[in-house]
């Protein structure tokens, strides 16, 4: 029988047809294992990749100042262009400094926040016992100048809503002493991500020249333009954003601490921290700061507790009105729908580190997205029309 090419390929198109068929087939039989598999071989990559991954965090965060640093540097040295040796005194000169004030955190900082949590701890369960002394007395002196009986209708809600309290608190401090066992155990990839990101900032024009002969290998003259615009666009808002925010939120934790220890409260460095923290996530942070602060004084007074919730409520205010503004202005130029909508999305999708990033990511979005509406607008002669 003579060989026939057309009987040949219809043959093979009906194989591979076949072929498929079985193989989507399993991959929709075996759909759970196969992610289970994927999912475990990505946190493998994580976990390998996360020395890099810390020093490329390191060097994204460290660079504005070390260009400061080399900017004064250079003004003293007078010779122009670029020196080896500026570069590598600017990155000791912000190492030192960082390292300065890190080791006074550890020193000062961190064993009193141990100390508040230990103590918290430990007095948890007679302190809401005494609220429910207070309140009960507090109820039955009202309920005997009045026809109703107060006591009675609350104090059944009451005991759930302590243990309620307890909980969430208890879940609170556990949170926070997890965080930071997880910090301690991350002590070694810490300490390479810091060498890793020495040696990014020291030769970053290098990388930085590589990705943009990499980025115009592969694409065309006009996408690995707009690639570099985006890159760049993104990183001024990221920047500027996380600067800012960090800024305004030391000083708000500073104000706290001020503030609490002007109504002598004796957790007054923990609550600070949780207030500075939180406060880097726009909007819901300083009710997320708040809550915790407002029930850790509640163990210690009610009436305390009372003046505190009134002092973090001021604090937000002069924060959103005047703190904030000043030193962020319009950095995303988003609106407070598309803040809060970026927050819980981000939230939904990464927890905390989506609360943190989720503005600036979706500022670019949304940024990248009126670029393109306004060039299809234009395309079809309607910009001036809308």
């Amino acid at each position: 029988m003579p060989w026939d090419d057309k009987y040949f390929k219809i043959g093979l198109h009906a194989f591979l047809v076949l072929a498929m068929t079985v193989l989507f087939e399993k991959i929709v039989g075996n759909v759970t294992i196969i992610v289970k598999y994927v999912s475990y071989f990505f946190e493998k990559l994580v976990h390998i990749l996360m020395p890099f991954i810390y020093g490329f965090f390191i060097a994204y965060i460290l660079s504005p100042a070390i260009n400061k640093v080399e900017f004064w540097l250079q003004q003293l040295d007078k010779r122009k262009g670029y020196s080896r040796l500026r570069r590598i005194l600017s990155i000791l000169v912000v190492y030192v400094t960082v390292f300065g004030f890190l080791s006074l955190v550890f020193i000062y900082v961190l064993p009193q926040i141990y100390h508040s949590i230990v103590d918290l701890f430990q007095k948890a369960p007679g302190s809401l016992a005494n609220l429910e002394r207070n309140l009960d007395e507090l109820l039955a002196s009202y309920s005997s100048l009045t026809s109703y009986d107060l006591k009675s209708i609350i104090d059944s809600n009451i005991d759930p809503l302590i243990q309620k309290s307890s909980l969430i608190l208890n879940q609170l401090l556990t949170y926070i002493v997890n965080s930071a066992l997880g910090i301690t155990s991350g002590f070694i990839n810490i300490l390479l991500g810091l060498m890793i990101g020495f040696y990014l900032l020291n030769e970053k024009e290098g990388f930085i020249k590589k990705s943009k002969e990499t980025i115009y290998a592969i694409f065309n003259m006009q996408t690995a333009n707009k690639i570099l615009s985006i890159a760049k666009e993104s990183h001024m808002m990221f920047n500027k954003f996380f600067v800012g925010k960090f800024i305004d939120s030391l000083i708000i934790g500073i104000l706290c601490f001020i503030g609490m220890l002007f109504l002598k409260n004796p957790y007054a460095l923990l609550l600070s921290v949780i207030v500075g923290i939180t406060n880097m996530i726009p909007y819901f942070g300083p009710f997320i700061g708040a809550i915790p602060a407002i029930l850790i004084t509640l163990l210690i007074s009610p009436v305390d507790a009372l003046w505190v919730s009134l002092f973090i409520f001021a604090l937000q205010q002069f924060d959103g009105i005047i703190l904030g503004p000043k030193i962020l202005g319009d950095s995303t130029g988003l609106s407070p729908f598309w803040v809060i909508f970026s927050i819980i999305v981000g939230g939904a999708l990464l927890g905390v580190l989506g609360m943190l990033i989720g503005v600036p990511t979706f500022a670019v979005i949304r940024t990248l997205f009126n670029k393109w509406v306004e060039k299809r607008l234009k395309k079809k002669g309607l910009l001036k029309d809308i």
